[in-house]
């Protein structure tokens, strides 16, 4: 059998489907095979950052999200199974984002939401089916998918890896995933429990030679348990072998166990993200400590970024978007796989230094240095990856105000109760204004049929970093392309001209797409 699609995924986890969907919304054809008879059944990652959360807003998700998980915003510290002190975020988002918290959505809440909303637009998944074979030209991929029966030869005109670290799809581009493997082996545990532990909150404890982190379920009293399994645990080791490590000093009474597994830890990169008309994503292309939460929402964002510029290079046949995929998420990953292994090797080694650092620096250390709301809002920036911008990418162009080319859009509340963000969720190239915007530049969004946002400029938007009648560019994933301090009509026909192609059935008419 032979078939054609515009792009074929290799790969029915969160960024796979999170890639398939958001093609599916710009008019992409899409198959998506994975060799799993479904979705995943266990919890596996459990967190879902702002930035995931305003993705999701854009895909019209965001409310069925919101009723499906929880959110925390305290991280407790015990040493020796004594309560050390707290880490608290509640409000230091409030200016920043929709979601000024961290979220409790687990990866198969991730992934049934995203089934639910495929299968609504009349996407199949393709189970019990493994891409195989990849091989490519100037005019395509083709690849075979393997099932009971007879495989399945499919010419697609693009393909993308999300097949994890095993990934079938970077095996046979070549890509080798450089880095190394933590010698501990870890083990994760999802289980209802009762003790010192605080209920809704994370909860990471401390001693001599071992940690626990403790992460607040959806459902009350259940916890994700991450721990070290000792130098002595056999290889098979069962939830048994660490029971005792756990309800030591009442931290924690086992009540019911859900799932139990144990694992080792990697830390890697691959070399390339993209080999022709080929791209690996997610867990094929990164993977690392879970420290702060980062993976799941990481594939996540490599899905949202190459999304869009697959759409329209789909749609026009203009193919210079898609080098600025591997350049803005390749250093991201490097850069996010260095920091977690900083983090979490001071935490798991069991030399003096370490525990140096375990046992006193960080119990001391850490109240001190995050009552300063300065320090928290940083941490809730860097882990909510609100932080991440761009500003070596091609596609970044300019400076209005605190904002630059490259930078994620400020979020900005309005009196109404909308905010900027609502117009996102055209999931097109389009531009806002702050301030009444001169005549000309009106009719040259007419002109570009680039629909036009027009927000009062008031103190909130200032304090923001949103100069007044400034022009800003934005892309369909909500960052900034080109920013512009004044109406400068031949920069934008400059940068449009390179990289811009709106869709011939946007309906922008100058007058519909205004917003006040």
């Amino acid at each position: 059998m032979t078939s054609t699609t515009d792009v074929l995924i290799s790969g029915a986890g969160p960024t796979g489907l999170f890639l398939a969907l958001w093609l599916t919304r710009l008019g992409v054809r899409v198959r998506i095979a994975d060799p799993k008879p479904g979705p995943v059944q266990e919890t596996r990652a459990i967190a879902v950052q702002a930035r995931t959360l305003e993705f999701y807003d854009q895909l019209g998700l965001g409310d069925e999200a919101m009723r499906r998980g929880r959110h925390f915003d305290r991280l407790n510290l015990f040493v020796r199974g004594q309560w050390r002190g707290a880490v608290r975020l509640r409000g230091v988002g409030d200016d920043l984002t929709p979601h000024p918290y961290l979220y409790i959505l687990t990866q198969d809440q991730n992934e049934a939401l995203l089934v639910e909303h495929l299968c609504g637009l009349g996407v199949a998944i393709d189970w019990n089916t493994e891409v195989t074979t990849v091989t490519q030209d100037n005019e395509g991929v083709t690849a075979t998918l393997e099932r009971d029966g007879p495989p399945e030869v499919v010419h697609a005109r693009y393909a993308a890896g999300c097949d994890g670290v095993r990934s079938a799809v970077r095996h046979a581009l070549g890509i080798p995933l450089s880095g190394g493997t933590y010698q501990q082996r870890f083990y994760v545990a999802d289980i209802t429990l009762s003790g010192k532990v605080r209920e809704g909150d994370v909860n990471l404890s401390l001693d001599d030679d071992h940690f626990l982190a403790f992460f607040p379920m959806p459902e009350p009293d259940r916890h994700r348990v991450v721990g070290q399994l000792g130098p002595d645990a056999p290889q098979n080791a069962t939830f048994e072998a660490v029971r005792d490590e756990l309800e030591a000093n009442g931290l924690a009474h086992m009540e019911r166990l859900h799932w139990f597994s144990t694992y080792r830890v990697h830390h890697r990169v691959a070399d390339r993200f993209r080999v022709g008309r080929t791209f690996i994503l997610g867990d094929a292309a990164h993977v690392h400590t879970p420290v702060g939460g980062q993976g799941m929402n990481t594939g996540l964002g490599d899905a949202a970024n190459l999304a869009w510029k697959l759409a329209q290079t789909v749609h026009s046949g203009l193919e210079n978007l898609l080098d600025t995929y591997e350049t803005e998420r390749r250093p991201f990953a490097v850069s996010l796989v260095n920091t977690t292994d900083r983090v979490f090797t001071g935490i798991v080694q069991n030399s003096l230094g370490a525990r140096f650092v375990r046992l006193a620096a960080i119990p001391t250390l850490l109240p001190l240095l995050t009552s300063a709301e300065a320090v928290r809002r940083l941490l809730f920036l860097t882990v909510s990856q609100t932080r991440l911008h761009y500003p070596t990418s091609p596609l970044s162009q300019g400076a209005a105000g605190r904002v630059r080319g490259g930078d994620r859009l400020p979020w900005l509340s309005l009196t109404d109760g909308r905010s900027n963000y609502d117009a996102l969720r055209a999931l097109t190239w389009q531009v806002h204004t702050y301030g009444p915007p001169a005549p000309e530049f009106l009719a040259w969004c007419t002109q570009h049929d680039l629909p036009l946002h027009v927000f009062p400029s008031t103190r909130r938007s200032r304090r923001a970093g949103l100069s007044p009648h400034a022009i800003y560019l934005v892309r369909p994933d909500g960052y900034v392309g080109l920013a512009c301090p004044t109406v400068d009509l031949d920069a934008l026909d400059a940068y449009v001209n390179r990289w811009v192609r709106v869709p011939h059935n946007n309906s922008f008419d100058g007058r519909t797409a205004l917003s006040v």
